[in-house]
């Protein structure tokens, strides 16, 4: 990522979308703060630490182990080292995004095409002027429209702000993936999947403030339990192959990425959104099935 629909969380926690599998052996920090992992070999330690893309203003998430640990990084990854560009997304939006049909609406019947116009209208935008966008696209819009009014904002998301601090001390940023990897994975169909998942957003707009809020206080507490069931749980269930194609494929393709940092020297930061460190199919567990041994970090060391 909620108890809202599986895209929510699949938009969320996949992409713009901390907490998981503890290993074996290894105790729970108390810090009520978000998770974050150490993976170290003879020359190396790299910190994976997940991450909230949209946050509220006043959110409290910075630690001084957090501070520590950016501080001590000599190369910032993100899923995407450009995520503000926006004249890259302009024009990967134009590509992935437009579906010249204009078919938005004909999966749906005249009472839930009214349904998904009203609560369109209630964020001011006009589904009868998005008919062109792919349902994937159609859905994000309404998404970041609900969070914004809920007061998060994108430029106070973590991603973003570790981003500005690393270019404001000349820190290299990386990426995993590009904005056209990741543009691409929603612009295959996700198997038919994703015009259901949309009328699901809709139907599920009242709950919006209360499941916005629990998310928030699971990650920023660090409850894995909570976050699990939020981000990941249902979406397995409801939308087995958008979990499969947004979620457990990354996962899969920054493995050895991952592998090839730790392979180095020195110390690196990766951040990543925190549904990619939720649940069995977790960028951890799948490390571990590697043989990478992957400690949850003990924020009480930077005290």
């Amino acid at each position: 990522m909620f108890k809202l629909k599986h895209t929510r969380r699949a938009l969320m926690a996949g992409l713009v979308s901390a907490a998981m599998i503890l290993p074996m052996g290894v105790a729970e920090a108390k810090e009520k703060a978000p998770k974050m992992w150490v993976i170290k070999d003879a020359d190396s330690t790299v910190y994976l630490y997940g991450s909230f893309h949209l946050l509220k203003a006043d959110t409290k998430w910075k630690t001084p182990g957090l501070d520590k640990v950016f501080n001590s990084a000599d190369t910032l990854y993100l899923e995407v080292a450009n995520l503000d560009d926006q004249a890259a997304a302009a024009a990967l939006v134009q590509k992935y995004g437009i579906d010249p049909t204009g078919g938005l609406l004909k999966p749906y019947t005249p009472q839930e095409q009214q349904l998904i116009r009203d609560t369109y209208s209630k964020y001011g935008l006009n589904i009868d002027q998005l008919v062109m966008l792919k349902p994937w696209l159609a859905s994000l819009m309404l998404v970041m429209a609900q969070m914004q009014k809920e007061g998060f904002d994108p430029n106070a998301g973590v991603d973003k702000t570790l981003l500005n601090a690393a270019r404001a001390k000349n820190l290299p940023v990386k990426g995993l993936d590009t904005m056209e990897d990741q543009m691409k994975v929603l612009a295959s169909g996700l198997f038919g999947e994703e015009s259901k998942a949309l009328l699901d957003i809709v139907k599920e707009d009242a709950n919006v403030k209360e499941t916005f809020g629990k998310m928030l206080t699971a990650w920023s507490t660090g409850d894995l339990k909570a976050l699990e069931s939020l981000m990941i749980d249902e979406m397995k269930v409801k939308t087995p192959q958008m979990y499969e194609a947004v979620m457990v494929n990354r996962n899969r393709n920054w493995v050895q990425p991952i592998k090839d940092v730790l392979a180095g020297s020195g110390t690196q930061m990766i951040v990543v959104g925190a549904g990619h460190l939720a649940g069995p199919d977790s960028v951890q567990a799948l490390l571990k099935k590697e043989g990478v041994k992957v400690e949850l970090y003990d924020y009480s060391s930077a005290k």
